[in-house]
């Protein structure tokens, strides 16, 4: 049985995200005082003495906007309502009861599931009476909690621990999950590339560029492993970050990088490959991630049986790394080697845990010492002895020899590329370390 899931639901600006982030004990989900600025489900794992759960932090429910982005945010919260094992409805005190809590509380009672009405933003005793209204939804008593101090939140948690007795069980699956951020610049195709592997609306999807604020986070069970699916906000260069908003949503795709094991980068091929592509790539390197590209779009582009190849060239041309990272043309729009980036990712994540025996190095080493010896250097001559993998995921391999400091970039570069030509490690990056014997 797995953990269970509890949804956070409840009009525009009552507090859900700020509670959201109380309970997963980082900030994970935006906080703004601007109504509506969580659009998408966002998933977070919470404890409470010792038993852990998955919380779901929604968009605003709206029932009287037409907007078209706004009834997507109203479907979003009822996706999260009909996956949740229990729902925490969260209600403002200082607003008081609104039609829109009333209808929502009608739309929860056809769920047929278990709902905690939860009255935030009651800050002290005195303004506990103030919360007596929201008995007319027919919820039962109001659970009186302040998300913004912690104040009854903790109570809150054990009644949550009451209603979910039945659930709990052993994490250790979802521990184990091969973390795949997928990331890139605004509207390239990330959330409908993930809604496509989901084969339901997980993340919304609209024309609008940088609807994706937050990163969310889905599980997907694929050739035997289990992937946790980040998809990320878009970024941006850091001229076009105007508000509060983007730029915390840039600090989470970063935190997305850091937190996965690989990074998928979709590129746009109607835009072709520029510059923030390089970018952001560069940023998945310098975090040691394993690295999938994947070029979106494809069949927008007119070709032959030259195209790929030609594009091919290009991208490594304009980015050396590229030489060893993997290559996907796909098309979401028509469901084209979409599968086949996640066989891609796997592959690579099998690179990334590559452990290669110190004796199979020191051979390697013997040839490329054999082939090219080491330039002297400030009328020094470099002397390598033997050399060992450290660590993997990212691989790192030290070399120990008589000057580190003075071994050349270009020597480094062509003992990365023949470690690459004999062990592999595509969409790896390799870090060497040069030190004194």
């Amino acid at each position: 049985m797995a953990k269970p899931t509890i949804a956070v639901l409840g009009r525009p600006n009552v507090g859900k995200s700020t509670l959201f982030n109380r309970l997963v004990g980082r900030r994970r989900a935006i906080v703004d005082a601007v109504p509506g600025v969580t659009r998408d489900r966002l998933y977070g794992s919470a404890e409470w003495t010792g038993h852990t759960f998955h919380l779901i932090d929604t968009g605003g429910f709206v029932t009287s906007s037409g907007d078209p982005l706004e009834v997507t945010v109203r479907h979003q919260a009822e996706l999260a309502g009909r996956q949740a094992d229990l729902i925490l409805f969260l209600v403002d005190r200082q607003a008081g009861l609104s039609p829109d809590d009333q209808a929502l509380a009608e739309n929860l009672r056809k769920l047929d599931k278990p709902v905690l009405l939860v009255a935030n933003k009651v800050d002290d005793a005195v303004h506990e009476p103030d919360a007596l209204g929201f008995y007319e939804l027919g919820l039962g008593q109001p659970l009186l909690i302040s998300a913004a101090s912690g104040r009854g939140v903790g109570d809150m948690l054990d009644v949550v621990l009451d209603q979910l007795a039945w659930a709990w069980k052993d994490e250790a699956a979802q521990t184990d999950a091969i973390g795949l951020a997928i990331v890139g610049a605004p509207n390239v195709g990330k959330s409908s590339f993930l809604n496509a592997i989901l084969k339901e609306e997980k993340a919304i999807v609209a024309p609008e560029p940088g609807t994706t604020r937050d990163s969310v986070d889905s599980y997907l069970h694929y050739q035997k492993q289990t992937l946790r699916l980040i998809d990320t906000a878009g970024l941006r260069r850091k001229a076009r970050i105007h508000d509060a908003i983007e730029y915390y949503s840039t600090v989470r795709t970063l935190r997305s990088i850091d937190e996965c094991q690989i990074a998928l980068v979709l590129i746009d091929a109607q835009r072709g490959f520029n510059r923030q592509d390089r970018q952001i790539m560069g940023l998945v390197r310098d975090q040691g991630k394993g690295l999938v590209v994947a070029v979106n779009k494809w069949d927008t582009v007119q070709r032959d049986a030259d195209t790929m190849g030609a594009w091919i060239t290009e991208m490594r041309a304009a980015y050396k790394p590229l030489e060893w990272v993997p290559l996907v043309f796909m098309s979401v729009h028509h469901n084209r080697r979409v599968w086949k980036v996640l066989q891609v990712a796997l592959d690579v994540h099998v690179e990334t845990r590559q452990q290669v025996s110190t004796s199979a190095l020191n051979k390697f080493l013997a040839d490329a010492l054999g082939n090219v010896a080491p330039p002297a250097t400030r009328g020094k001559r470099i002397r390598i002895n033997y050399v060992t993998q450290v660590h993997s995921s990212p691989p790192l391999f030290a070399f120990f020899c008589n000057h580190p400091r003075l071994v050349p970039e270009h020597y480094r570069r062509y003992l990365e590329n023949r470690l690459r030509a004999q062990f592999g490690f595509t969409g790896v990056p390799i870090k060497l370390s040069f030190r004194q014997k």
